[in-house]
């Protein structure tokens, strides 16, 4: 695709988030002729009228609102794009794309990133947030070097460098009953507590080892309320609906009316592990496996 496509792509969105072309040009640093023309091009190259005009200004057709989603997600992309290249330009190398899970944002992602900014100063590092799944997903179609996901094991053609044991804690609404004593929680306190668990499709692995636990101490975990991130369980937890077991790192964040204690006893879990695609191994995935076992102290 013409890269000047997805120039004007980001000039229809202008207007159809400005509703207004004066606004969307004021916004967009051009005159309002030659973002007219530029909106007319983009219509000529796509067959479809996109915007109609209207008393108050402007707003997108039939047409227009069916692209819209995707206009936006390609839009950000060629921005992406962008910014890359205005930091090789600038004498970056090695582009590293990588990928991360939100429970190992605090405590895996600062040490790995900073000592691959020491072994490569230049280097142009992107982190796109995501759940396993969309990772391995990501890593086999080769849109990120490597991963920082949860998998217990190699899953041919990626390759799995475990990164250290995951401690996991139970996160609990403030006041909660089991706060009571300061101590650790017994797994077996939650039996009756409604846990808050992220889907198994996002994190196989990760799910099945804490319903496992859940069995091993005696029961299955009820009112289960599935929501999409481990963010979002914080979110849940703090508004009183529930209890959820997270990740250690996660108790960094303190997000007020959730409080963190420590699980009474052993409990077998998924730990974060380095994710690559071992059969296109990439020059960064490479230094992220030797940093990453240096760091981590892992075989």
């Amino acid at each position: 695709m013409d890269f000047r496509i997805l120039r004007r792509m980001g000039h229809f969105l202008a207007v159809a988030e400005e509703g207004h072309f004066g606004r969307a040009a004021a916004r967009l640093g051009l005159s309002q002729p030659p973002l007219s023309a530029q909106i007319q091009a983009l219509e000529a190259e796509l067959g479809v009228r996109l915007l109609e005009r209207t008393r108050k200004g402007a707003r997108p057709t039939r047409e227009g609102e069916a692209l819209l989603p995707v206009i936006r997600r390609l839009a950000e992309d060629a921005k992406q794009v962008e910014a890359l290249a205005r930091e090789l330009r600038a004498g970056r190398q090695t582009p590293m794309a990588l990928a991360c899970v939100t429970s190992a944002l605090f405590d895996y992602l600062p040490p790995l990133v900073r000592a691959l900014r020491d072994a490569q100063p230049e280097a142009a590092i992107a982190v796109e947030e995501m759940d396993t799944a969309d990772a391995v997903e990501a890593l086999r179609r080769g849109e990120v070097d490597f991963a920082l996901a949860r998998l217990d094991r190699d899953r041919p053609p990626l390759r799995v460098l475990p990164l250290g044991a995951d401690a996991l804690m139970v996160a609990l609404p403030e006041g909660h009953r089991l706060l009571a004593d300061g101590g650790p929680v017994p797994l077996g306190a939650l039996a009756e507590e409604p846990l808050m668990l992220l889907p198994r499709s996002i994190s196989p692995a990760y799910f099945d080892a804490q319903v496992s636990a859940c069995r091993a101490a005696g029961f299955e975990p009820v009112a289960v309320r599935e929501v999409g991130s481990a963010m979002a369980q914080l979110a849940f937890v703090a508004a009183g609906l529930g209890v959820a077991l997270v990740s250690a790192g996660m108790a960094v964040i303190r997000p007020p009316g959730v409080a963190f204690r420590a699980l009474a006893g052993e409990m077998a879990s998924v730990g974060v592990a380095l994710v690559w695609h071992g059969e296109r191994e990439s020059e960064a995935a490479r230094l992220a496996v030797a940093t990453a076992r240096r760091v981590f102290a892992t075989g």
